[in-house]
């Protein structure tokens, strides 16, 4: 197995933040569309040693033609709470709590996570990352190294793959009570590479995120 940890960190500068969220954004209604009432089983990850292609251009997956305007609403931790402009005076945005994960020495996208509603009320866990994985594996997801949550690939392009997950009641507690949390993915010869996600700031987080939803 090899591990990555050392290797991911955030992106610097919340102009590159922004670019990544507005991709984000720009998929999250597409993913939030094919599972707000579907079923999905639970865990993922996706390997390192893709890393390049698909975060050559700052893409984790999906076409960002042309990203909506975004806002980072706040920030709790290392997850940005991140809004679509609103229309109208009357419009009520959707948001998402986001964190990006690059590779440190080359500054690339690796990993991109995730948590927002979908059009039918659901949370879902998305997981952005690079191809070149073993699709049947799907990606892990650990919160805590508590327990291991699968997520299945949901699309994959030349860009990325997507994986996503409905989020229960469990993984909801497992997500808010932990400080940090691991991504697996396996390469194509079956070998695992992991990467660290931060947690800390995740419950407060959710609940910005559900208080903006709530306004009417």
């Amino acid at each position: 197995m090899i591990r990555m940890t050392s290797r991911f960190e955030r992106p610097r500068g919340l102009g590159s933040v922004l670019a990544v969220l507005a991709i984000l954004l720009s998929l999250a209604g597409h993913a939030s569309a094919q599972q707000a009432g579907g079923q999905a089983p639970a865990g993922g990850t996706v390997p390192k040693q893709a890393a390049p292609k698909a975060a050559a251009n700052g893409q984790a997956g999906g076409d960002a033609t042309k990203p909506p305007p975004v806002k980072v609403a706040g920030n709790f931790g290392q997850w940005a709470l991140v809004c679509a402009e609103p229309t109208s005076k009357d419009d009520t945005p959707p948001c998402n709590l986001v964190q990006a994960l690059v590779e440190k020495e080359t500054q690339k996208l690796v990993f991109r996570v995730s948590v927002g509603y979908g059009p039918k009320g659901n949370l879902i866990l998305r997981i952005d990352g690079p191809t070149g994985v073993a699709l049947q594996k799907g990606l892990e997801f650990s919160p805590g190294a508590v327990k291991i949550y699968r997520l299945p690939f949901q699309t994959c392009v030349p860009q990325g793959c997507s994986a996503v997950l409905l989020v229960g009641d469990d993984l909801k507690q497992d997500l808010q009570k932990s400080d940090k949390g691991t991504i697996t993915v396996y390469a194509l010869n079956g070998q695992a590479v992991q990467a660290p996600t931060q947690l800390a700031g995740f419950a407060d987080g959710l609940a910005a995120l559900e208080k903006r939803r709530a306004k009417p």
